[in-house]
């Protein structure tokens, strides 16, 4: 069986490799396309760091009171946290762990807790505050105990 190729055949497998091999050229001397510059947007706020250690605070808090919302909880909370003197005072709070002993349902009062936070210290719990609610364990009903991280001093 004789298998030659025509003379168009082999200038048509001549001209395909010649086109691949230029256009690998071309494409390989191309400059990469310009990268937008990053500038730093002005409204963008800085980055925010909250300290590895916590204060913690102890309190006792009626778990009825908490549930409703009612105004001696609220104090009960604004005293505890007050008794931390300049450790507090004037700071920010980034996260809030707080655990709540309760017979019915420890992490409800503790979630309860959690949201008067705000009406006890606006500026040390802002509004949009991380908080999480744990079961605190061993001990009797009532008990809470906040594990607050605060931001970094400016």
């Amino acid at each position: 069986m004789n298998t030659r190729l025509t003379t168009t055949a082999i200038a048509g497998w001549l001209f395909a490799d010649l086109l691949l091999a230029f256009s690998t050229v071309a494409l390989g001397t191309q400059d990469p396309p310009p990268q937008p510059a990053v500038t730093p947007s002005p409204t963008r706020p800085a980055r925010l760091a909250l300290e590895r250690r916590f204060v913690e605070v102890d309190l006792a808090v009626d778990p009825d009171a908490a549930k409703r919302g009612d105004r001696s909880a609220v104090e009960a909370i604004r005293r505890a946290v007050r008794k931390k003197g300049d450790r507090l005072a004037g700071r920010k709070a980034g996260i809030v762990l707080t655990f709540g002993a309760e017979l019915d349902g420890a992490e409800a009062f503790a979630h309860n807790v959690n949201k008067l936070l705000h009406e006890v210290d606006g500026q040390l719990f802002p509004s949009d505050l991380a908080t999480r609610d744990f079961q605190l364990i061993h001990t009797s009903g009532g008990k809470i105990r906040l594990d607050i991280y605060l931001f970094y001093k400016d």
